[in-house]
């Protein structure tokens, strides 16, 4: 559960990187062996872009297979909810956002999500969303572990 927790408040950090340095996240052991592997330094800013590294590649395996960038199925419901806020980072409901600031593929998403998504779904889909990913990022740490170990 507080793995979880601590995976929705880097998720909801993702683009302010010196609250997404804060995270205890960072201190995961696949954090410290993609560090070692590129040859990076080990320090708070490294750590913190490596943890929205991390983060990009959970969300990404949430989209489904296929050439489209943008679906409205239950399969794509996860995805949408952490890929647009987050990565894309705009605010679905947001008075003040155009649809001339943003590509096609968004303006898309932002529609769907106006008018066919309540604000308390999209939140209810990215706490589902965030258990996915502190999943992934679990069993990933874990293989991590396993890969370092004598």
């Amino acid at each position: 559960k507080e793995f979880t927790r601590l995976t929705r408040r880097a998720l909801s950090h993702y683009g302010d990187l010196s609250k997404l340095a804060a995270s205890p996240l960072t201190q995961l052991p696949v954090i410290d062996r993609r560090l070692h592997q590129r040859g990076a330094r080990d320090d708070t800013l490294e750590r913190a872009q490596e943890l929205k590294a991390l983060l990009t590649e959970s969300i990404a395996r949430l989209k489904p297979r296929g050439d489209d960038a943008f679906g409205t199925t239950d399969e794509w419901r996860y995805y949408n909810a952490l890929y647009f806020p987050y990565v894309v980072g705009v605010k679905p409901y947001s008075r003040r956002l155009t649809r001339d600031d943003v590509d096609a593929t968004t303006r898309d998403a932002l529609e769907w999500f106006r008018v066919h998504v309540p604000e308390r779904t999209l939140y209810n889909w990215q706490t589902a969303g965030a258990k996915l990913i502190a999943q992934d990022l679990r069993e990933r740490a874990e293989s991590s572990e396993n890969l370092t170990a004598p």
